[in-house]
C-alpha cells in the first residue's frame, strides 16, 4: 500500500514538473530572462554605465554601442543590428518594479517611427534585462513619477509622430506607463503639440479642391501630486483655412476657429488607469468610469457631432456610450 502511494505521488511530481518545465520552454519571456541572468554579453556592467558617462568621446561612443547591440540582442531584434550607428540612445534611471530598486531604463529609437524601452534590473553589480515596452514612437524624453499606493512609478514618456514630410503632419504626445499584472500597461495617452494641414476635399469631397486646413493644437499638461495623481489639460486648438491651388504656406493662412477647455485626469487604483469620473449605467448598477470625453476630440471640433463617452468597466472593457445613458457622481 505504501508502496503504491508512493508510486503515485512520484507520477504526480513528475507531471507538475513537466508542466512547469514545458511552460517554461514555451513562454519567450521567461526564455529571455533566464538567458540574460547567465549570458555575460547580455548583462550591462556598471563600468559599461561609467564609460557611457565619461567624457572621453570615443569612450562613450564604444559604450553607446555595446549597450544598443545588448538590448537589441536581449529583445531578439537582431534584424536591427545592421543599422546600430543610426539608432537613438536615452539612459535613464528610475525605480519602475516593484523592487525597491533603481532600474536602468534603455530607450532606443530604432526608426522615425518606432521606439522600444527595455527594463534592467540591478543585480550584484551588474544590469539584467527584466522587461520591455513595445511598439513606441520615437522617444524624446522619459519622466517618473510615485504611483499612489505603490513602492514604485510611472513611467511617462514623451512621443514624436513625425510624417511632415509625406502626410503634413506632426505630433507630441505623452503615454504614461505602470507595470501592472506582470507587464507595462498603458495607463494614460495625450497630445501635447499638433500641427497637421490637408486638402478640405480628403475630409470632404464636396469641398473644393483649392481649400485647404490647418490645425494648430498646443495642449498645456501639468501633473499634481497629493493623495493621488491629477493631471489637469489645458487645450487651445485652433483651426486655419487657406485657398491655394499648390501646396499653400504658413503666411497663406487665415485663423477660421479656435477652442480652450480643461479637462482634468486622476489616477484609479480601482480601475488602474486615468480617469475623468466615476458613475453608473442608467437601468443597471454597472459601475463605470469615465476615461475620456468626445466633446473635446478632433472630429467635434471639425463639426462631426459626438455626445459620447469614453468608458471602462470594472473587468477593463472599454465602450464608447452616449453621455444620456450615464449616471456620473
Amino acid at each position: 500500500m505504501l508502496k503504491n502511494l508512493l508510486t503515485i505521488l512520484l507520477i504526480i511530481l513528475f507531471l507538475l514538473m513537466s508542466f512547469t518545465l514545458n511552460t517554461f520552454l514555451n513562454n519567450n519571456h521567461y526564455i529571455t530572462t533566464f538567458k540574460s541572468y547567465i549570458v555575460s554579453e547580455l548583462k550591462i556592467s556598471n563600468e559599461l554605465l561609467k564609460n557611457y558617462l565619461s567624457d572621453d568621446q570615443n569612450l562613450r561612443k564604444e559604450a553607446s554601442k555595446s549597450i544598443i547591440l545588448t538590448t537589441l540582442k536581449n529583445l531578439n531584434y537582431e534584424q536591427w543590428i545592421e543599422y546600430i550607428d543610426y539608432i537613438n540612445l536615452l539612459l535613464f534611471k528610475s525605480n519602475v518594479l516593484p523592487s525597491n530598486n533603481d532600474e536602468l531604463i534603455v530607450a532606443l529609437n530604432l526608426s522615425k517611427d518606432l521606439a522600444v524601452v527595455a527594463i534592467y534590473t540591478p543585480i550584484n553589480g551588474e544590469y539584467v534585462f527584466t522587461s520591455k515596452i513595445e511598439n513606441l514612437l520615437p522617444i524624446q524624453n522619459i519622466r517618473f513619477l510615485q504611483a499612489p499606493g505603490l513602492d514604485y512609478n510611472f513611467i511617462i514618456t514623451d512621443q514624436l509622430l513625425d510624417e511632415k514630410l509625406g502626410a503634413f503632419f506632426l505630433e507630441e504626445f505623452i503615454e504614461i506607463f505602470l507595470y501592472l499584472d506582470e507587464d507595462f500597461k498603458s495607463v494614460w495617452k495625450k497630445t501635447k503639440y499638433k500641427d497637421e494641414i490637408y486638402n478640405a476635399s480628403w475630409l470632404n469631397p464636396k469641398a473644393p479642391n483649392n481649400e485647404w486646413i490647418k490645425i494648430i493644437e498646443n495642449n498645456d499638461i501639468k501633473f499634481k501630486k497629493n493623495n493621488t495623481v491629477n493631471i489637469d489639460v489645458f487645450i487651445n486648438r485652433q483651426k486655419f483655412k487657406a485657398f491655394k491651388k499648390i501646396f499653400p504656406i504658413d503666411e497663406d493662412f487665415k485663423l477660421e476657429k479656435e477652442i480652450i477647455a480643461h479637462e482634468n485626469y486622476y489616477w484609479s487604483p480601482k480601475y488602474e488607469r486615468f480617469i475623468m469620473n466615476e458613475g453608473i449605467i442608467k437601468n443597471s448598477t454597472t459601475p463605470i468610469a469615465i476615461i475620456d470625453d468626445t466633446k473635446h476630440w478632433l472630429e467635434a471640433f471639425l463639426g462631426f457631432h459626438s455626445n459620447n463617452y469614453k468608458i471602462i468597466t470594472k473587468d477593463k472593457k472599454i465602450y464608447y456610450i452616449n453621455k444620456q445613458f450615464v449616471f456620473t457622481k
